[in-house]
């Protein structure tokens, strides 16, 4: 009886060292920082509440009128700078064509004039008129001058040949001011060596209009240059 107790004895043990449950095992601690070391643990970032406004920089004020004045004022161009600058630009263009007309003398035998009339003052006044040689202007006014007489508005030289001449007119009825009119015309001429080359140009409007318009609201415009051209002799021997 007592060997079967100890064979029995024998076979519960291992029995009961296999069935018992094993230990879990303890996680490691994280080391502690190491002395003298200046960094903290970093704080939790807690996020922005739910429908939280982000703050905003205050609105601009609005300038002062009297800033918005000093403003505009600044911004506006000055007139009696830009009148003074315009004479001083329109004297030199003066001298400049008077030395190309002296240098042109000298260079050319072939004497120009021309003349520019407006033959229609009593009912349409000047604005502006022009004349352009060879696309440079030679001669321009806004003064109406040449409503008063048939003078000489250029008197220069050029080469012998063809050459463009375009005269430019722009007028106001004097009745009724609301009607006006632009007309230009080109012609070629031709220089002749040794010979002075005369050009005379009348402009008119026969209309009506700016005096018909009010009695019966009808009126027509009649406009044109009527040029000539003649090549004649120089003065100095014409005169022999």
């Amino acid at each position: 009886m007592p060997s079967y107790s100890r064979v029995a004895l024998i076979l519960v043990v291992p029995a009961l060292a296999i069935a018992a449950p094993r230990k879990s095992k303890k996680p490691t601690p994280p080391p502690p920082p190491a002395a003298g070391s200046d960094t903290a643990p970093a704080a939790p970032v807690e996020p922005p509440a739910a429908g939280s406004a982000q703050p905003s920089e205050p609105p601009t004020p609005p300038p002062s009128p009297a800033a918005a004045t000093e403003t505009q004022n600044k911004n506006e161009p000055d007139v009696d700078s830009l009148r003074q600058e315009y004479l001083s630009l329109r004297d030199e263009l003066f001298k400049s064509r008077a030395r190309a007309n002296a240098v042109a003398s000298a260079l050319y035998s072939t004497r120009i004039q021309i003349k520019f009339a407006w033959t229609s003052g009593r009912y349409y006044g000047v604005n502006k008129a022009q004349v352009r040689l060879d696309g440079a202007t030679v001669y321009e006014d806004a003064g109406g001058a040449i409503a008063t007489d048939d003078g000489v508005r250029f008197d220069g030289y050029v080469a012998p040949g063809r050459h463009l001449v375009t005269f430019h007119i722009e007028a106001t009825g004097k009745d009724d001011d609301t009607f006006a009119s632009t007309t230009e015309s080109q012609v070629v001429v031709k220089a002749v060596p040794q010979k002075d080359l005369l050009v005379t140009a009348k402009a008119h409007d026969g209309g009506d209009i700016a005096y018909a318009w009010k009695k019966s609201e009808h009126g027509n415009y009649a406009l044109g240059i009527d040029v000539s051209v003649r090549a004649q002799p120089p003065a100095a021997k014409a005169g022999k």
